[in-house]
C-alpha cells in the first residue's frame, strides 16, 4: 500500500499541474520531476521471424507493454507484458505457456540495490523480451546458464536541463564462467518521449537494439484482456500424444486376442 506522501506526489505528477520550483521544497521537486520523466505506459509490436522444424520461417506479431511508476524514495514499481499471435516451438512451450496468452509480470525494486529475490529470473526474462522473444530462454536451454543472475537498477539525471537516464543492468554467468550483460535503458526530457534501447553483450559480442515503444493509456497489467484461443501448439502435441497412445492400445488388444485365438 501507498504512503499519503506517494499517494500525493502520483496525484499532482498525473495532473501535471504546473508550478515553480520554489513553490515547493526541493526534494519534493526532484521526486516530481523523476515521476514526470519516466511514469506511464508505453506500448510496441514488431514482426519476429522464427525457423520451425514444420513449418519453416514463421511470422510472428509481438505485442508488449511497458508500465513505468516511479513511488518516490527510490521506490520504482514496473509492470510487463508480452503476448504473440502465432503458436509454434519458439512461442509456446511444453509446460502449457502459450505465446497467445498473455504473459505478465508486477515488481517493485529499490535504486541501486541488487534484486536477489525469487523474481530476478522473471525480470531478466521480461526485460530481454522486449528485444527478443527467445533470447534469454534460447540462452538459458543452448548455454545452459547457471542460476547466477543479477539485475541492479540504477537512475541518474542528465547533464540536459530536465533529462534523466533510467538502466536495469542485468549479469548472467553461464556453466562455462562466461558472462552476458544485458541492460534495459530508458532516456527521457520533460519535451520529448522517453527512448528505450535493449543491449547485450556475451563476450567480446555486444549488440544494441532500439525498441519502438510509444506511450498509451492501459497498464501492462491491464493489457490483452480479449480471450485467446486454443494453443495449435500445445493441443496439438496432446492429441499426437492421445492418439499414439489409443493405437498402441489398439495393438496390444489385438496382440491379446491373437494369443487367445491361438489357445484355443
Amino acid at each position: 500500500m501507498h504512503s499519503l506522501r506517494t499517494l500525493c506526489l502520483l496525484k499532482v505528477s498525473s495532473l501535471k499541474l504546473s508550478y515553480e520550483a520554489g513553490d515547493i521544497p526541493i526534494t519534493l521537486n526532484d521526486e516530481l520531476k523523476m515521476m514526470l520523466l519516466f511514469n506511464g505506459h508505453f506500448f510496441g509490436e514488431e514482426i519476429d521471424f522464427y525457423a520451425d522444424l514444420f513449418e519453416g520461417v514463421i511470422e510472428v506479431l509481438k505485442e508488449q507493454v511497458l508500465t513505468v511508476q516511479y513511488q518516490g524514495e527510490g521506490t520504482w514499481a514496473f509492470g510487463i507484458c508480452h503476448k504473440c499471435d502465432t503458436c509454434s516451438e519458439q512461442t509456446c512451450d511444453g509446460e502449457g505457456r502459450c505465446g497467445k496468452q498473455p504473459e505478465k509480470l508486477h515488481f517493485v525494486v529499490k535504486e541501486n540495490k541488487t534484486c536477489d529475490s525469487a523474481a530476478v529470473f522473471a525480470i531478466v526474462r521480461g526485460l530481454s523480451r522486449f528485444s527478443s522473444t527467445g533470447f534469454y530462454d534460447g540462452l538459458m536451454k543452448k548455454y545452459k546458464a547457471s542460476k547466477q543472475v543479477s539485475t541492479v537498477l540504477s537512475v541518474e539525471t542528465g547533464n540536459v536541463p530536465d533529462s534523466g537516464q533510467l538502466v536495469f543492468s542485468s549479469s548472467l554467468v553461464l556453466e562455462t564462467g562466461q558472462e552476458v550483460i544485458c541492460k534495459f535503458q530508458v532516456n527521457s526530457t520533460l519535451d520529448d518521449s522517453p527512448v528505450f534501447k535493449y543491449s547485450r553483450t556475451v563476450g567480446d559480442q555486444g549488440r544494441e537494439i532500439p525498441l519502438l515503444l510509444t506511450e498509451c493509456q492501459v497498464p501492462a497489467m491491464e493489457a490483452f484482456p480479449e480471450p485467446v484461443t486454443a494453443c495449435e501448439y500445445i493441443d496439438g502435441d496432446l492429441t499426437v500424444s492421445q492418439d499414439e497412445e489409443e493405437s498402441e492400445e489398439s495393438e496390444d488388444q489385438e496382440e491379446r486376442e491373437e494369443e487367445e485365438g491361438a489357445d484355443e
